[in-house]
């Protein structure tokens, strides 16, 4: 339609609209991409807390791994989702294998990073530090 409009102003204002209507599509896209992504990292914390065999939660566990290397936005979700209290749970756990602890410690390193902007989700974790250092 913009192709076929002479007038300036007519066309300016088209424009106008058309960019507005982008940028909102684009913002709803975003959390809709967000909310997706959060209910995957649910669906991964759960399965590891409810895990009893020890092959699937350290598949699960580098599974999360491999988010973490996607950036700071997916470390937020893990965190958000309390990812990070379900593998120090895991950290302090004797009865995994020294493999999964180790994903679990990597995990938690991507997320806890001093680089990450966002600190709300560590609270609850710090009360638990001394058993996941001793880990």
């Amino acid at each position: 339609r913009c192709l076929q409009v002479e007038n300036e102003h007519v066309l300016r204002s088209m424009k106008a609209c058309v960019s507005e209507t982008l940028s909102t599509l684009g913002q709803h896209f975003s959390q809709l991409l967000e909310l997706a992504l959060t209910r995957e990292v649910q669906a991964l914390v759960r399965k590891i807390d409810a895990s009893d065999n020890i092959y699937t939660t350290e598949s699960t566990t580098g599974n999360l791994f491999s988010l973490t290397q996607e950036g700071a936005p997916l470390c937020r979700i893990i965190a958000k989702v309390d990812g990070v209290l379900c593998l120090a749970d895991i950290l302090t756990d004797d009865s995994h294998s020294e493999a999964t602890r180790a994903e679990a410690a990597a995990v938690v390193a991507q997320v806890t990073s001093p680089h990450l902007s966002f600190t709300q989700h560590l609270s609850s974790f710090l009360e638990s530090m001394e058993e996941i250092v001793t880990a």
